[in-house]
């Protein structure tokens, strides 16, 4: 077993890991990662092979910064075979371990921060990991079942979620999709619209510009409209089993026409058309938490239906454990 770094040609094989590794997703994808050198940021792959076979590895992200800690990022990872009824997991992570502790020292990075998509603890032999102060992937999310069939999938919503989808294909709402990254424009749009009304701090154009052009296999952007009219819009990626909803957008007003509603039921169907079993919602509130800043999206998530699914979110380890606290009582509060 030896630790490796890997190439542009090795991209479909390393894909196709991620794709199998249900721990693991789309950002651990090659063409995620394209999309973030684009964003400035330092990408580092590695893979660890076993008898010729690529068996594990990691994408890992890296944003210097000359006011905060910068850890080693991992988001969806590492990808490794968790599920192994031997140790081959931890042997793998201790060569990813050990490479990344060779390169933080030439960046100056103090720690690695994982995110693998586990709902259970974290296995003994990552005792050194602490809670992170942040999560990059929502959680809890809302995740549905699309490998039912359409009736059962409808059946499953909530009264209210069914009746508005019915509504809006009845007054005329239409849905359409785009891969090109003209459409973003459009999106954008509707994206800055809603940033405005809920006082959220957007992405900027460009940052969408960027993640279209960069993952043009695995994403779409969707709209809904009622007579040319752009009332809503999402983004989308398609990974593996997953199709995730990354961004919405939509206008203040037409709202009786319940023109989401459609839109993410197109989406479902496409998603079931190419394959995916589950169609990610991207974080909702948690049940306990009334005041929370996804609520006011919840709601309208929760008519779908669907499984409300917590994962243990993101991990930190101190490459040198002396310098933990006082890195983290100095810098707790710039902690990416």
């Amino acid at each position: 077993m030896k630790i490796t770094y890997l190439s542009e040609n090795e991209s479909n094989q390393w894909d196709n890991l991620v794709k199998g590794n249900l721990e693991s997703g789309f950002m651990q994808s090659w063409d995620w990662s394209k999309f973030k050198e684009k964003e400035g940021q330092q990408v580092i792959r590695l893979g660890v092979i076993s008898d010729e076979s690529l068996v594990a590895g990691s994408i890992v992200y890296y944003v210097k910064s000359s006011f905060a800690v910068s850890p080693l990022i991992i988001p969806h990872g590492p990808v490794l075979p968790w599920k192994s009824s031997n140790d081959e997991a931890q042997k793998c992570f201790e060569l990813i371990y050990g490479e990344l502790q060779n390169i933080s020292q030439e960046i100056e990075s103090p720690l690695i921060r994982i995110e693998p998509l586990l709902c259970g603890p974290l296995p003994a032999w990552l005792s050194s990991f602490i809670k992170a102060p942040i999560d990059l992937i929502p959680t809890p999310t809302l995740v549905i079942d699309i490998s039912k069939s359409c009736d059962d999938i409808l059946s499953s919503m909530k009264p209210k979620g069914r009746y508005n989808i019915g509504l809006a294909l009845k007054k005329g709402v239409e849905v359409f999709s785009s891969d090109n990254s003209d459409a973003v424009c459009d999106f954008y749009s509707l994206f800055e619209l809603t940033c405005k009304r809920h006082d959220f701090a957007g992405e900027p154009k460009k940052f969408f510009i960027n993640m279209i052009n960069s993952t043009q296999k695995m994403s779409r952007i969707y709209f809904a409209s009622y007579h040319g009219i752009l009332i809503s819009s999402a983004i989308v990626i398609f990974f593996g089993d997953y199709a995730t909803f990354l961004y919405g957008g939509s206008i203040p007003f037409l709202r009786h026409l319940m023109a989401p509603y459609a839109m993410h039921w197109h989406i479902i169907n496409d998603a079931k058309a190419i394959g995916c079993k589950y169609y990610d919602f991207f974080g909702i509130a948690p049940p306990n938490i009334p005041y929370h800043p996804y609520t006011r999206f919840s709601q309208f998530k929760s008519r779908f239906g669907g499984t409300i699914v917590t994962t243990i979110g993101a991990h930190d380890s101190y490459f040198y454990p002396q310098l933990a606290k006082l890195w983290v009582d100095k810098y707790q509060n710039f902690l990416f």
